[in-house]
């Protein structure tokens, strides 16, 4: 069954989009759509239908599945008029500029009987996969602390949201993914710089259902391009890097053969550090391909619109700490 897709919106992450989903075994992108003319006259060049209104491209391609990749602000009247034809809808992260549209969006894909998939690219890294394999095969025992750093210079292109809804939303995400669990209250500390509106450093931390705590290190302001996610528990630290997708076991010293987890944890010592090999695979593809077979019914939506919706909160969270000094809680 192949799937007709489209993209709309033509910025620089539509514009991979595009370049992933005109490669995809089983989709056929039929079309894309961008208001910019620049942007259209770039993407026809490869011979792409372009259209300039999103509701032209979905009268005349008639399309089964569609990527939706314009401003945050924009997402909700995209996203429904997709999902009111009956046109299944993956995305971008954040998932809507507000808890109300989000839940709108979902609400809507209800009633459509429609798969909405929210692009938390970092679900299908490879190292954050192999980093949720360990802790749930237990290697690590009793998790403590998940720890992200995700640094990077100020991307002039970003105008409509600060660094916590473009970029901590990706390790707010990754985190629930990892420990299975919820965040039930969060604090930040967060600054402005360089961005004309919004915040572009966070120094944000969560508490989870669970127990275990939650660092984020993010900002706009280092030269320096740094992923990490880093998982503490009883049997040591693993350490994933997403951009070179490399998992790192540094194991704890005093855990041996007849250790038992959760048991008595009497502290550390440094033991052997292990580099897991795991198969590197670009996340975008892996996302793409995730959203086809959810299409199809093959598999249940990896990311949903409740998952988006629990981002968005933790992020929302994170900016009214910021600007008022007092601790969230859900």
């Amino acid at each position: 069954m192949t799937i007709k897709t489209c993209v709309i919106g033509l910025g620089a992450m539509g514009r991979n989009h595009v370049r992933v989903q005109s490669d995809l075994p089983g989709a056929k992108l039929v079309g894309a759509s961008d208001p910019s003319e620049a942007a259209r006259a770039a993407a026809a060049k490869s011979g792409l239908a372009v259209y300039d209104d999103y509701r032209r491209l979905f009268d005349t391609e008639k399309p089964d599945a569609c990527i939706v990749s314009v401003p945050t602000e924009v997402h909700l009247p995209v996203a429904l008029e997709a999902l009111s034809r009956g046109i299944h809808v993956l995305v971008e992260k954040p998932i809507a500029p507000t808890v109300a549209d989000a839940q709108k969006m979902i609400d809507a894909a209800k009633a459509a009987n429609r798969v909405l998939m929210v692009g938390q690219i970092e679900r299908f890294n490879p190292a954050v996969q192999e980093l949720k394999r360990v802790v749930q095969a237990g290697e690590l025992g009793k998790i403590f602390q998940l720890h992200a750093r995700r640094l990077s210079p100020f991307p002039a292109r970003i105008q409509d949201v600060g660094v916590i809804l473009d970029l901590a939303t990706h390790d707010i995400d990754a985190m629930h993914f990892v420990t299975g669990s919820r965040v039930v209250r969060a604090f930040a500390e967060t600054a402005r710089k360089a961005h004309k509106s919004c915040e572009d450093l966070l120094s944000g931390l969560v508490r989870f259902e669970s127990g275990e705590i939650g660092v984020l290190d993010v900002s706009w302001l280092s030269p320096l391009k740094l992923r990490q996610l880093s998982v503490v528990g009883e049997g040591g630290v693993v350490v994933a890097d997403y951009l070179a997708q490399d998992v790192v076991f540094y194991k704890n010293g005093k855990v041996n053969d007849s250790w038992e987890p959760a048991s008595h944890f009497s502290g550390a010592v440094e033991g052997d550090m292990v580099k897991r090999h795991i198969a590197k695979k670009e996340p975008l593809r892996n996302e793409h391909e995730a959203f086809l077979r959810a299409v199809r019914g093959d598999e249940p939506v990896v990311v949903g619109g409740e998952d988006g919706l629990r981002a968005l909160q933790v992020a929302l969270a994170f900016i009214e700490s910021g600007r008022s000094a007092a601790l969230q809680t859900f």
